[in-house]
């Protein structure tokens, strides 16, 4: 599907003539772009879809604040949603100074209610919902909730909208289900809230007009809730119409209140965008990586003597020995063993150790000094033995850099030096899962196998393949989508880029995650390929960005009830991405796709139709375009609002929008 067809598109948009909920956010987003940045903008900036949002300010948080606990939270909400880590971003630890207000029963003021929520909130985007401190804070939040369901900002004080929303919001994370007493009798207590213009009052003991700040927050909780805000009529008036009737077109912020009034301002517009956007809080996520340190068994010894290296991560509870970490600034790179440690004998000189693996945070240093030999007195020194022996350990499961290393168990005679020979024994060529885990002692027979595969490069799903060093250009094989996404080696070299460890762990924690959450049965290589997928992509599909190249995976892992796996299912991936129907099809899920088709076309798929027959595959794999038409795809969000009266979140919802916007398919 390469052609893009508009005239079917625009017919419908003027059928349907929707009330387009994300209308005025780009006016929003330059307005709130110019203003002094803060964690509220921050966040909206992200919930509109902006990238390359500045974070810098959010490295330091002022000292005496009103709500110091706050402070902090929405802070790490801001980065958990940038996608940094909120342990080490800033000039201290943010998560650390959050939970140092805890009160043993609450969290922050015990007179206030607020900082409970935004506790909860904050806690929850750092997935430690289950924490002491937000435990307490929700136990807390569910001892203070009014006779009327709502909450105010103070313990005991009238409820109102703003905090009544946040804490459906907070307590919903928290784990309350929807359904439960405690939620829908809030959200009940918000209806009595709403006037007939459609938007809300905060607190009717200050004043029943309408306001765009209790407006966004209570769209936030409704959509949380599991709402629909454009249900929610008086009249012709909903919320989000009555939000955006606050929109200065001038500007693109929204005022407080309509009218004139010398309290009037435009501070409210970051919750403005947040709500539009169809988000609720947190806006979004993130996996703090586990601590790791790194000891050794002693920090001066003598040339030829052996070292023990430890490197252990903390779960939570207590230190743990890290296997696969790779150990720096040694005299080679050395990699621990299943117990996290690894035996070495360096030569003399000082050394300052450090241990870094995915997923983990890098250790502090260690600084060791090796003596050198000792003289004898009369003009020599004592040499080092040479080791007449070595028993090394057994294969590690990981491999780095296309090595896979073994540990020295022990040597003969003790504190000799390793010949450079006995050194090289270390390692080997990565030759495969089945031969990185084969056990055997080193014999003549697999030493025939390794110098057999000295010149290869693992299998890249089904295609044997030659280091690029030693043959053709892995770009020259890798044309069909047939390739390991789990060897980050091969997709740099496939597109002609530089390995980027930073936007990896952004990868991870950004997409890998909330694709792979709840998903049994994955492979470490398995997650590896799609972080790569996502960051790295191929030659062929650059087109895309990494947002959009989860999405594909997204799309496929809806079609498939799977995330791809085996060589075929990559090139599925591939097609689809490059707007090809994949080889494997699934018949219920087009069928479901026909049953989509009526709802928004109002008429049955005529699948000899080319475009009915776009729009269908499109539905039902999530083809992408060959070009975006960013006009056409907001026409279609339009209608797909019309058509659901929500907005598009999944990844289904997001292949109709797409079938909208460039099948040309016609009502």
């Amino acid at each position: 599907m390469k052609t893009i067809f508009l005239i079917g598109l625009v017919v419908l948009t003027l059928i349907f003539l929707p009330n387009f909920v994300l209308a005025g956010i780009p006016e929003a987003v330059t307005y709130i772009s110019s203003q002094t940045q803060d964690a509220w903008i921050t966040q909206a900036l992200i919930s509109a879809g902006e990238t390359d949002v500045l974070v810098s300010h959010l490295s330091s948080v002022p000292e005496g604040g009103f709500n110091p606990a706050n402070d902090y939270a929405k802070t790490i909400l801001a980065l958990a949603a940038a996608g940094e880590n909120p342990t080490t971003f800033g000039n201290l630890d943010y998560v650390a100074k959050l939970k140092s207000y805890y009160g043993g029963s609450q969290m922050g003021d015990a007179s206030l209610v607020n900082d409970d929520i935004w506790s909860v909130l904050a806690l929850a985007s750092i997935y430690q919902v289950d924490s002491k401190e937000a435990v307490a804070a929700k136990e807390f939040l569910l001892k203070n909730q009014n006779g009327n369901g709502g909450w105010g900002y103070n313990v005991g004080e009238d409820s109102d909208s703003n905090d009544t929303a946040a804490a459906i919001m907070a307590l919903i994370e928290a784990g309350i289900g929807k359904e439960e007493l405690v939620i829908t009798n809030a959200v009940s207590y918000l209806r009595t809230l709403q006037n007939d213009d459609g938007g809300f009052m905060n607190n009717p003991a200050w004043g029943t007009d309408s306001d765009s700040g209790s407006d966004a927050w209570v769209i936030s909780a409704l959509y949380k809730a599991g709402e629909v805000p454009a249900s929610w009529t008086k009249g012709e008036n909903t919320p989000i119409t009555h939000l955006q009737s606050l929109q200065d077109d001038s500007d693109g912020g929204f005022w407080w209140i309509a009218g004139v009034s010398e309290w009037n301002n435009k501070s409210m517009t970051p919750y403005a965008v947040i709500a539009l956007s169809g988000k609720s809080f947190p806006v979004g996520y993130y996996h703090i990586p586990p601590p790791t340190k790194l000891t050794v068994d002693k920090s001066t010894l003598s040339s030829g003597e052996s070292i023990t290296i430890t490197v252990e991560y903390f779960n939570g509870q207590s230190w743990l020995g890290l296997e696969g970490a790779t150990v720096k600034g040694g005299d080679q790179d050395y990699i621990t063993d299943s117990s996290g440690q690894v035996v070495a004998i360096l030569p003399s000189g000082n050394y300052t150790l450090s241990a870094e693996k995915d997923g983990f945070v890098s250790s502090g240093e260690v600084e060791i000094a090796v003596s050198a030999p000792v003289s004898t007195g009369g003009g020599g020194f004592f040499s080092p033995t040479s080791c007449a022996s070595v028993e090394y350990d057994q294969w590690q499961n990981t491999c780095v850099d296309n090595w896979q290393y073994r540990n020295v168990l022990s040597l003969t005679p003790a504190n000799c030096v390793l010949t450079a020979e006995q050194e090289n024994g270390r390692k080997r060529i990565c030759i495969g899962d089945q031969k990185k885990n084969n056990n055997v002692s080193e014999d003549a027979s697999l030493k025939d196998k390794e110098i057999k595969n000295e010149n290869e490069v693992e299998e890249v799903l089904g295609v044997k393949v030659a280091n690029p060093d030693t043959s053709q250009p892995v770009e020259n094989i890798i044309n069909t989508g047939l390739i390991n996404f789990s060897k980050v080696e091969l997709i740099i070299a496939d597109i002609g880029a530089k390995r980027d460890l930073i936007k990896e762990k952004e990868g991870i924690n950004k997409y890998t995650g909330p694709l792979t959450e709840n998903v049994k049965g994955l492979s470490g290589g398995q997650v590896n390929a799609i972080t790569n997928f996502v960051v790295y992509g191929t030659k062929n599909i650059q087109k895309l960005g990494a947002g959009e190249r989860a999405g594909v995976l997204n799309s496929y892992k809806a079609t498939f009830g799977k995330l791809p796996d085996t060589p075929v299912e990559w090139e599925d991936v591939i097609r689809i991405s490059d707007g090809i129907l994949p080889g494997k099809n699934n018949p219920a899920v087009e069928d479901k796709a026909k049953i989509e088709f009526k709802k928004v076309f109002q008429r049955e798929a005529d699948i000899k139709n080319s475009s009915d027959k776009n729009a269908i595959d499109t539905m039902a794999y999530g083809l992408r375009p060959e070009k975006r038409n960013l006009t056409s795809e907001r026409a279609g969000i339009r209608i797909f609002v019309e058509v659901f009266n929500y907005l598009p979140a999944s990844a289904q919802d997001w292949d109709i929008v797409r079938a909208l916007a460039y099948s040309g398919a016609i009502k």
